[in-house]
């Protein structure tokens, strides 16, 4: 009986503009994302190419990563020149702009298209299962027969989920393989699986919508008063709990700003220089000091930035939108820790590095050769280790909770 309510479910929708008015959305959403998205991954290996250093040179930079396509997450700050000199690391000058357009008109990543748009999508899928079928006379119908309320909502629940995600997965596919003919855009067979768990959580993601939409619908006696629900619902959720989530964290730890930093940086390197001019020491030791005290300073600064991450990470999973970008962030190596773990492996090889720097610099060698900078991004294991599977699992409850009361909500339904 659920698999004959799934088909007709599938039968209705494909037969609808509604279907047909998605379709076209999604491919639209997600070909305009790849092909942005494609040219920027372009653009920052065109950078790299310039940037990368010459063996020996000092210089940490990794390459674009292929998974910033569809999560881009940090990926302009993960993949800057950071540069090993006597006081310590710096990030090349210029390296900070970019094109000033993308202020304007951010670059929408798949991601952003499943945790924004399509899940406003799977909300319309459900919205009406009940209530438009009440309006219309035709609940009282079906449930007249021999058939139980719950094989009603799971068919129903079944036929909308396929409805949704099989076009997402077909537009998703095709548009992989289209990026698959640049031959710049290569992905290993581990970023590959990647991608799968990516999209494996997406449709987790869309399916608590589709859940939540459902329920609202068994809660309210027309269709025009779930929308409305729905879309408060919706705003809450993707918007304004992840935005109010890093507001509160940033009440409870505070963490100075990059300007204040940089104002302390430079009043270290005033101090030194001035002592170094009147001769109390040799150059080499004020340098060293100067690099000591930026480092203190940046592991004062780390550990302030990872306690607001923890703090806003945990507020923010109130809400789905932020487990999700959470842990696909994280998948595809584009995430927070990532970033954090680079700048922690670009401090390690300068501390490996710097005697031999500074020692060069005072003998006026300009043509030291230095060990190259290797990074290795964080096995899938390490990044569920790390919390993604708690998202996940935090997504799979969102999905029980969300159709355990849509049950409850659909077998205390009025039908008439």
């Amino acid at each position: 009986m659920i698999g004959t309510i799934a088909r007709k479910e599938i039968a209705s929708n494909l037969l609808s503009y509604k279907f047909l008015v998605v379709l076209l959305l999604m491919v639209l959403l997600v070909a305009t994302s790849l092909f942005v998205m494609h040219r920027d991954f372009a653009e920052r290996m065109a950078d790299y190419q310039v940037i990368r250093p010459k063996p020996g040179a000092p210089i940490a930079v990794v390459p674009p990563n292929p998974l910033s396509i569809f999560a881009k997450g940090l990926e302009n700050a993960m993949t800057r020149s950071f540069e090993v000199e006597v006081i310590g690391v710096t990030v090349r000058a210029g390296q900070s702009s970019g094109n000033i357009v993308y202020s304007f008109f951010p670059a929408p990543d798949f991601l952003y298209v499943v945790r924004v748009v399509l899940s406003l999508v799977a909300l319309l899928f459900g919205f009406d299962q009940v209530s438009r079928e009440r309006e219309q006379g035709t609940l009282k119908l079906v449930l007249g027969n021999s058939v139980s309320r719950a094989g009603v909502l799971a068919g129903k629940w079944l036929g909308n989920f396929l409805s949704l995600a099989a076009p997402f997965l077909l537009v998703t596919v095709l548009g992989t393989a289209m990026l698959l003919l640049d031959p710049n855009v290569r992905f290993s067979a581990g970023q590959l699986g990647r991608l799968g768990l990516i999209l494996a959580l997406s449709l987790l993601y869309l399916a608590f919508f589709l859940s939540l939409g459902m329920l609202v619908s068994a809660m309210t006696r027309r269709a025009a008063t779930s929308i409305i629900v729905l879309l408060f619902a919706w705003a809450l959720l993707v918007f304004v709990l992840p935005n109010l989530g890093t507001l509160a964290a940033r009440q409870f730890v505070r963490v100075p700003s990059v300007q204040a930093l940089s104002e302390k940086r430079e009043q270290t390197w005033t101090r030194e220089i001035l002592l170094g001019i009147s001769g109390k020491a040799d150059i080499g030791e004020h340098w060293r000091t100067i690099g000591r005290e930026n480092d203190r300073m940046e592991e004062d600064y780390r550990r302030r930035f990872e306690r607001l991450v923890r703090l806003s990470r945990n507020i923010n999973r109130l809400s789905p939108a932020a487990s999700l970008l959470d842990a696909a962030t994280g998948i595809a190596g584009t995430g927070i820790d990532e970033e954090i773990r680079l700048k922690t492996e670009v401090v390690r090889y300068k501390n490996s590095i710097i005697d031999p720097v500074i020692d060069d610099m005072l003998a006026g060698r300009r043509d030291g050769l230095y060990p190259a900078f290797a990074y290795r991004p964080r096995a899938v294991g390490e990044v569920f280790a790390a919390g993604a599977w708690f998202d996940a699992a935090w997504l799979a409850v969102f999905n029980i909770l969300a159709y355990a009361l849509a049950f409850v909500a659909f077998v205390r339904y009025d039908v008439r």
